[in-house]
């Protein structure tokens, strides 16, 4: 008899750079219509990086969400068309643990 063997998923935390709240509302909605994340949480700081070998100030906003490995491709995809960024900023984390509620409520999101 054959075992069929459960296909889990991947689960990120993704974290997406924007250039200013403007830009960060596009982004997110743009990923929202298209159900490859589960929302996003904005947070807005003072950011210093390099930049064309130059010491670059700004304020900056980071998208927090969550998405699974079957909707990667498709967020980074998506970031690129959407962003003004010539380098957009993306980071895709595989969480140590993350408790069964919120996987169910990403799978739930996102079908």
């Amino acid at each position: 008899m054959e075992q069929q063997q459960q296909i889990m998923s991947l689960y990120y935390e993704v974290k997406i750079s924007a250039e200013n709240q403007d830009q960060a509302d596009k982004i997110l909605n743009s990923l929202l219509e298209k159900k490859l994340v589960t929302g996003g949480q904005f947070i807005s700081a003072p950011a210093r990086f390099l930049w064309k070998g130059k010491v670059q100030d700004m304020d900056y906003v980071t998208i927090t969400s969550y998405t699974t490995d079957r909707h990667k491709n498709a967020v980074m995809d998506d970031v690129r068309k959407t962003t003004s960024e010539e380098v957009p900023m993306m980071t895709f984390i595989l969480p140590d643990d993350m408790n069964q509620e919120l996987r169910n409520w990403i799978d739930e999101a996102l079908a």
